[in-house]
């Protein structure tokens, strides 16, 4: 999938050229194969219309990692996301600027969560906005 999503939308050649890059040698039949798989499994898309066939993702790389990390967090921390950051930082194997990016991620986190929780100004009986000041 890697592979795919890098390339976009290709042919099993395509695909086979980008797995080569990766150091990842496969017989053009087994990259038919695992495409072949992929689409019966609906992680991929193939254009039969024109030969040879076109695959393309069937979802975002985003979504994907999303979904297999919810997965991953309530199988192995038993859904507790707290558990894997604490984790990772007491294991020593972040560095200082991915410990500052996690910093500003829960700053914008926090930001984000405060404004959602703040009261909405209630609409003026009128219907038009309220005026800021005395009248």
């Amino acid at each position: 999938m890697k592979a795919l999503w890098d390339v976009g939308t290709g042919s099993v050649a395509e695909v086979r050229a980008e797995l080569a890059k990766r150091g990842q040698e496969l017989a053009y039949t087994t990259v038919m194969t695992l495409l072949g798989r992929l689409a019966t499994k609906r992680a991929v898309v193939v254009d039969k219309a024109r030969e040879p066939f076109v695959y393309r993702p069937a979802h975002r790389r985003e979504s994907v990692l999303r979904d297999r990390l919810r997965e991953f967090v309530r199988e192995v921390f038993d859904g507790q996301a707290s558990s894997l950051v604490l984790n990772l930082v007491e294991d020593e194997s972040l560095s200082r600027d991915d410990l500052r990016a996690i910093e500003r991620t829960i700053a914008e986190a926090e930001r984000s969560s405060d404004r959602a929780a703040a009261p909405a100004e209630p609409p003026a009986v009128d219907g038009a906005p309220r005026r800021k000041g005395k009248r």
